[in-house]
């Protein structure tokens, strides 16, 4: 089953319980986060998605201004058919593609984190926009999430982090190869050094 597909139906159905949760009380606090897939075979896997999503691709628009993205959600939240989705009980979803092109655009990752922040985008933009109504998800084109950044990643759930391959660099290859002959290096050099003291101690005792 195309993974994607399958966590937006999971999430669906937390989501209900927690909105049956919240009617049964005064406050309720969700701390959860966006769905994060590695990999640009997820992004494949969104064009096999028959039901609608919202996408936004940082692939097409990373040289954005945040003022470009808040215009984005709001057109997003107020879609007459997002808003029918919405009153039917369900929820729609948005899907953020490709956010590592994000670079070096720092004014866009910022305005990116309250939005990934459920804490926070119960309530955006002065309160005009509820994005708890809302499945949120992510996608990268790479394993490579250091290109993210820690604040960034700090909101994300990484879906298929089991079965992904992250890029190795070298020392995360040969770790072990480097290690054994280290210590065995190490060992020879502190025998060398001891050694002497050891013949000099024997000598000093007969």
């Amino acid at each position: 089953m195309n993974r994607i597909i399958e966590t937006i139906e999971k999430e669906k159905v937390v989501k209900k319980h927690r909105r049956n949760i919240k009617q049964g009380q005064t406050s309720h606090h969700d701390f959860s986060k966006v769905n994060l897939f590695a990999g640009e075979e997820h992004n494949q896997e969104l064009i096999e998605i028959k039901t609608p999503i919202n996408l936004i691709d940082f692939n097409q628009h990373n040289h954005e201004n945040p003022e470009w993205l808040e215009k984005k959600i709001k057109g997003i939240y107020n879609s007459p058919q997002n808003k029918e989705i919405i009153e039917s009980g369900d929820f729609p979803v948005i899907c953020f593609k490709n956010i590592e092109k994000i670079g070096q655009n720092q004014a866009l990752e910022e305005a990116l984190l309250p939005i990934f922040d459920t804490q926070q985008n119960a309530k955006l933009f002065n309160e005009e926009v509820d994005l708890s109504k809302f499945i949120l998800i992510a996608t990268t084109s790479t394993y490579e999430t250091e290109k993210l950044s820690g604040p960034l990643l700090s909101r994300l759930d990484w879906v298929n982090a089991d079965t992904a391959q992250p890029k190795k660099f070298f020392l995360d290859k040969y770790y072990y190869w480097l290690l054994v002959p280290s210590l065995l290096i190490n060992l020879i050099l502190l025998g060398l050094i001891l050694l002497p003291k050891l013949r000099r101690s024997k000598g000093k005792a007969r």
